[in-house]
């Protein structure tokens, strides 16, 4: 008598990984820490709006910090090009308006990715690694870096009187472009900064 061997049913595949964009999970992680910072942005926020759950996160981009890290990477790269394109054309007087202007704009756009990377003051030790809060002060720093730098050439070309100290006139524009934001977060309208712009121009050296 020969004996059928009953056949195990096929094993059904295991369950595929959710796929999703690394670009637009880090883009969307861009946006919850410009808007609501680093402290405030809680890992809820971020896995849903980057439309993955937790495991993926880590797998992808390490912990909070690190995801942090990327995100103000992909943040700052992005604003440095455009404040290079920016300054790259017109004198440094129109270059200055131009940016001041943009700025606003920016800050006060519904749909942007809000300010709180331009804003936000130096994080808590603590809450973040040494490494991290230097690369944060030194993004920040950067900005202002960029404007001396043509600001020093607009004195070589003679665009700026040799009395004007480029460093003094960086930074005075680099706190000008922080405080609009921070007015912006807190209600100032397109109008009032536009108007705030204006009269910063009107003192040019």
């Amino acid at each position: 008598m020969v004996m059928l061997m009953k056949e195990n049913p096929p094993r059904k595949p295991p369950g595929r990984p959710r796929q999703f964009s690394e670009e637009e999970a880090l883009e969307a992680a861009m946006g919850i820490f410009a808007a609501r910072g680093y402290e405030s942005a809680s890992l809820t926020d971020l896995t849903n709006a980057m439309g993955i759950n937790r495991v993926s996160m880590y797998a992808t981009f390490g912990n909070k910090e690190d995801l942090f890290v990327k995100a103000l990477a992909r943040y700052t790269d992005a604003g440095g090009a455009h404040l290079a394109k920016t300054l790259a054309s017109g004198s440094a007087r129109q270059a200055l308006e131009r940016l001041l202007r943009d700025s606003v704009m920016r800050f006060t756009d519904e749909k942007g990715h809000g300010v709180c990377f331009v804003t936000q003051g130096p994080l808590a030790e603590g809450t973040a690694s040494d490494s991290t809060r230097k690369y944060v002060a030194q993004k920040r720093a950067s900005i202002e870096l960029v404007l001396r730098r043509r600001l020093a050439h607009a004195v070589e070309k003679g665009e700026l009187d040799p009395k004007v100290s480029p460093t003094e006139l960086a930074r005075f524009f680099s706190v000008l472009i922080q405080g609009l934001a921070l007015q912006a977060q807190h209600g100032g309208t397109r109008s009032e900064l536009l108007h705030v712009a204006n009269v910063a121009m009107a003192v040019w050296p």
